[in-house]
């Protein structure tokens, strides 16, 4: 679940709003998932940001790839043998499945073992050897990992688990079922996953910026948002230049590299923060006629930036969500 803090894939813009006594703005940052998590709720009864923080402790606990004793890490450690996991991991993971076969395996969250491969982060700009990498692409099938009943995992010898690109937007969606009915307006950021809930105090819709991924502090896109989730995924997020060339972090299933299409981002509006962000990662494998042609035939709502910075968007999406380009 990692992601640069630094570089959000969507930069939240709390443009306009007058101030309201009766529904006081609370906000709170806290670090879960390798994220900031930035919070904002406005008529939020007291103790109400707490139980968040509470949630993603636990959800951290429940689904993070790196610590032991996580579900995840035991479906991982497992050797082939069955495990039992919490009815949310088994859920995730069903998800997960449907839409790897949605995406033609454009979004895998049985890419792990090429993943660890690389190093992103850590500052040893890791690429992995042609051979232990080719050797290695036959593990990723999501179609194999079997879900039984009574919450049970059963994934083969040699295969592991990431739920890095899905398990922030699942996350998203329960605080933001958990929270609903309880503020005026709130919005949660889990760094590039933002789940707008209400309006602001002034009646106005939250405003939302996609960044510019030649310039990633800057938005080149706004659209205004209330009751969905906007999620990011971009080229420029994670990644580090090597004798010259420069890889990024969202590798395509098929080959184990860094997706060599033409999009940088890739931005999804949806109810579903979960479906949003696998959807996000897909698109940017796909490439902008794959990723369109996704979206639209499956109802979703998208905009997409190029490499060369052309702007393009599913039918409609302007008019939905007022979009305004920064040009």
């Amino acid at each position: 679940m990692k992601k640069s803090a630094a570089l959000l894939t969507a930069l939240l813009l709390l443009l306009g709003g007058c101030a309201d006594t009766k529904q006081a703005r609370l906000s709170g940052t806290g670090f879960y998932f390798d994220t900031v998590v930035t919070v904002t709720l406005y008529g939020a009864p007291q103790g109400l940001l707490e139980e968040i923080w509470q949630e993603c402790a636990r959800y951290e606990r429940m689904l993070s790839r790196t610590l032991e004793g996580s579900d995840v890490d035991r479906i991982n450690h497992a050797n082939g043998q069955t495990v039992t996991v919490d009815a949310e991991t088994w859920r995730i993971l069903q998800r997960a499945k449907e839409i790897s076969s949605l995406t033609g395996g454009a979004f895998s969250i049985t890419i792990a073992p090429l993943s660890s491969m690389w190093d992103f982060t850590g500052g040893t700009n890791r690429i992995p050897a042609d051979e232990e990498r080719l050797a290695a692409l036959p593990l990723v099938d999501d179609g194999r990992i079997q879900l039984g009943e009574g919450n049970t995992v059963t994934l083969p010898v040699g295969m592991s688990v990431d739920l890095g690109g899905i398990a922030k937007g699942y996350i998203a969606d329960r605080i933001a079922e958990k929270i609903c009915g309880r503020v005026s307006g709130a919005v949660l950021n889990f760094g590039g996953n933002v789940y707008v809930i209400g309006r602001k105090p002034d009646g106005s819709a939250f405003t939302v910026g996609v960044a510019d991924p030649s310039a990633p502090e800057s938005a080149l896109a706004v659209i205004d948002a209330a009751d969905v989730s906007v999620v990011t995924s971009g080229i420029y997020q994670r990644r580090f230049t090597a004798e010259g060339k420069t890889y990024h972090h969202i590798l395509d299933p098929g080959t184990g590299l860094p997706a060599d299409t033409d999009l940088a981002s890739a931005t999804v509006a949806a109810q579903s923060s979960m479906t949003a962000d696998a959807l996000a990662t897909a698109c940017i494998v796909l490439g902008k006629d794959g990723a369109l042609r996704l979206l639209e035939e499956n109802g979703f709502d998208g905009l997409l930036i190029t490499r060369e910075g052309e702007i393009l968007t599913t039918e409609g999406f302007s008019q939905r969500y007022s979009l305004k380009t920064n040009r």
